[in-house]
Formats: structure tokens, sequence, C-alpha cells
């Protein structure tokens, strides 16, 4: 097993993981609104809050898959072997810095339209 196959392995087990905390944060804060524990602003404030982690997670995420890429590519370069991994590699890691981009650029446009109170 290559480096960069469990450098991979590893940040996605890794974003994974802070992404289900996250998201068992949110549902715990629409609980405790619905249950009345906390106010609709603290609630909408709690949402903002998960929304701009996300968009730094995203961010995160698009860096971290552009530095495989770039080690991918290099390390192909360098050893002058592109052969079929390289080229899987390369497809595979593409696709994803693809979606990862148009759901951080969607997190953008929710993040924009749902500033937090106050804000301007």
């Amino acid at each position: 097993m290559s480096l960069i196959t469990v450098v991979g392995m590893l940040g996605g087990l890794v974003i994974f993981l802070s992404a289900q905390r996250a998201r068992k944060a949110v549902i715990r804060a629409v609980v405790d609104e619905a249950a009345g524990r906390i106010d609709a602003r603290e609630a909408a404030r709690i949402r903002f809050e998960h929304k701009r982690r996300s968009f730094r997670s995203g961010q995160m995420i698009c860096v971290f898959l552009a530095l495989l890429m770039i080690a991918i590519v290099g390390r192909a370069w360098v050893s002058g072997s592109w052969g079929g991994m390289t080229i899987y590699y390369v497809v595979l890691v593409g696709v994803l810095l693809s979606i990862s981009a148009v759901t951080l650029w969607r997190i953008r446009e929710e993040l924009e339209r749902s500033r937090a109170p106050g804000d301007t």
C-alpha cells in the first residue's frame, strides 16, 4: 500500500469523523429548540456557526485534496511512472476535488444568505 493511499484514507477518516461530530451538534441544537431548552435566536446562531465551520472544513478539504493531487503528479513526474494507478489516483482525486469545490461554493452561498444577526 502506497503512502498516498494511506494518507488519503487517514484524511478521509478524519474528515468523516469531524463531519459526524458537527452533524450531531446541530441535531442536538434542533432537538433542544423543539423542546424549548433554547430559543430560536440561539438555535439560529448555532446553525450559522455550523455553516461557518462547514465552510472552513470545506476549505481544508479542498487544500488537502489539492496537495494530494500535487503529491501524486509530483511522484509520477519524478519517478517517470505514469502507469494505471497514477491515472486512477489522478482521476479519483480530481473528481473528489471537483465535488468538494462545488460543495464549498454552495456552502459559501448559503453562508452569505444566512448572515448571523447583527452582521453586515
